[in-house]
């Protein structure tokens, strides 16, 4: 088969047209598939963007749902004195000043040095300080003013056990003996090198 360049010739100017209508196609499809790539790394960089603002706001409203319910929590704990630390010096000059009130009660009470628990929660950890206390009231109503006396005071006074029995001389009241802890909250403090 032999080509006829003369009939080439005459539709020369339509194969150069349609040659640059299909070299324009292929440079718009190839830009589409570019602009398209681009978009489609946009939206995912934005729908990125969105997910982490999301999980923020989720952790922020859990924040402030947390706020709200603990809040009368933490109001209890701050009023009483349990956060920051011990106030042993307020429990022992009630005791010396209980003591001193109601010499027939015959106050006696000895401190542990304060211990850490292992009760943990993020930044603060629990603390308590055993304290053994013995007195002497003349009926139950004596001995529950005391345990109130102490519950009035900054921390959190646990009873652990009382051991309640008459008095060795007859009709002289009760004798008790008391185990308490003393719980407060306070800062996290790293264990030293030694432990």
């Amino acid at each position: 088969m032999k080509i006829d360049f003369q009939s080439l010739k005459l539709i020369r100017h339509d194969l150069v047209l349609s040659g640059a209508v299909l070299g324009l196609a292929l440079l718009l499809i190839v830009l589409s598939q570019i602009y398209l790539l681009h978009a489609k790394a946009e939206q995912q960089a934005l729908r990125s963007s969105v997910q982490h603002l999301t999980l923020q706001a989720d952790e922020q409203e859990n924040a402030w749902n947390n706020t709200r319910q603990y809040r009368a929590l933490y109001q209890t704990l701050s009023q009483r004195g349990v956060l920051n630390g011990e106030h042993r010096l307020d429990w022992i000059e009630y005791l010396t000043e209980l003591n001193r009130r109601s010499p027939g009660l015959n106050v006696l009470f000895r401190f542990e040095p304060q211990r850490v628990f292992a009760a943990t929660a993020e930044t603060v950890q629990l603390y308590g300080s055993k304290m053994m206390l013995s007195f002497e009231p003349d009926d139950e109503e004596g001995f529950s003013e005391v345990l109130t006396g102490l519950r009035r005071l900054p921390g959190w006074p646990v009873t652990e056990q009382c051991v309640i029995g008459r008095n060795t001389e007859p009709d002289t009241g009760l004798k008790v003996v008391c185990d308490i802890e003393w719980l407060s909250i306070g800062p996290l403090v790293a264990p030293e090198a030694g432990q």
